[in-house]
């Protein structure tokens, strides 16, 4: 432990890390923590597959198994212990429009989260909408399973994500586990676990129809690119310019066209609606005012807005899980979701039908 100690002092971490490894494997928990230290950045399943071979009391582990968010190694009493401190993480306003559901893992994502939702409310932009912030989820990381890929974007494990949600209303679902690239998915946002306030506002801006303004991939682009589709910040063709005004209910002045690269791959030459680069070109970049004014006219209408709880039963439909089909499926109808409604209506009649003499 001296030795690792007086390598790490002279910045010789390739020497320290396998002494405090030696260490840890003597007995000494003090060794642990430096190799949580050194290895933050490592693969979070092989740090616990090196700890879970330590000799050390389970009690003395238990820190070091909620920070990976293994919580079916602790017992009730310390999931509680350990969790309690970020059950107040929350941001209600009297004018709530929508609700948003995080889910972590471990205890570095709950920090992380804690951190994030300090920045959003002390932004004067984000801060103004009225969203509402349900207190954090934990769910184990191996049941989760999200990968751990920097080149790629994040995988989870959704099928098991809803069997963890179906006690608790939400409209959209922010996963903040893993590593690797953000994204949104039918109301699932998927973020890394130590993102920051830009990354998340701009994988939020998705849920509200925003598109990136960059060229986006071939297959997205084929889907999205359509001459006379309306979306919040993107025209396909100039002749829907007029369209757009009297949907949006937005002033001509208030719009400018502005080519950008979003659908290079469909043939298409698209046009964002302000001049200057944004945070759909460039997440770091500033959110315009006319963003912001989009925003606030989706969210005074979030029954357009897909839930989560819609993704959902389309997973459990896949799965001839018709039981959670049923659950998912009207919970989304009680957000006021206009397709969840009508596809109820169309299994009743089926039913009704199918039991008619």
């Amino acid at each position: 432990m001296q030795q690792a100690e007086k390598a790490e002092q002279q910045r010789l971490i390739s020497q320290a890390l396998p002494l405090y490894q030696q260490a840890a494997a003597l007995g000494h928990t003090a060794a642990v923590a430096a190799v949580f230290r050194l290895q933050q950045h490592s693969s979070k399943v092989l740090l616990g597959q090196w700890l879970a071979e330590l000799p050390a009391d389970a009690s003395a582990l238990a820190p070091y198994w909620a920070e990976l968010g293994h919580w079916q190694r602790l017992t009730p009493d310390q999931q509680q212990q350990f969790q309690r401190p970020f059950a107040a993480i929350t941001l209600q306003t009297e004018a709530c429009r929508l609700s948003v559901l995080p889910v972590v893992t471990g205890l570095a994502e709950a920090r992380q989260w804690q951190l994030l939702l300090h920045n959003w409310q002390q932004d004067p932009q984000l801060g103004s909408l009225p969203i509402c912030w349900l207190p954090p989820r934990f769910i184990d990381s191996m049941l989760l399973q999200c990968s751990e890929q920097p080149t790629q974007r994040i995988q989870c494990d959704l099928p098991a994500l809803q069997q963890q949600m179906r006690d608790v209303d939400f409209h959209q679902l922010l996963v903040l586990a893993g590593r690797g690239g953000a994204s949104y998915n039918n109301g699932v946002l998927q973020l890394p676990e130590q993102s920051d306030l830009a990354l998340l506002r701009h994988e939020f801006s998705h849920a509200f129809g925003f598109l990136d303004e960059y060229a986006l991939m071939p297959k997205v682009a084929k889907d999205e690119c359509k001459p006379g589709r309306l979306t919040a910040n993107l025209l396909f063709h100039k002749a829907d310019l007029a369209a757009y005004q009297q949907h949006w209910q937005l002033d001509a002045n208030e719009l400018e066209l502005t080519p950008v690269a979003s659908c290079h791959h469909a043939g298409l030459q698209a046009y964002r609606l302000v001049a200057a680069d944004t945070h759909m070109q460039h997440y770091e970049l500033a959110m315009p005012a006319l963003y912001l004014k989009l925003l606030h006219k989706q969210l005074a209408r979030p029954e357009q807005l897909m839930p989560a709880a819609y993704y959902f039963a389309y997973l459990a439909r896949q799965q001839q899980d018709w039981p959670a089909w049923q659950h998912w499926m009207q919970q989304a109808a009680k957000l006021g979701y206009r397709p969840a409604q009508q596809a109820l209506v169309i299994q009743n009649a089926g039913q009704q039908a199918a039991v008619a003499p």
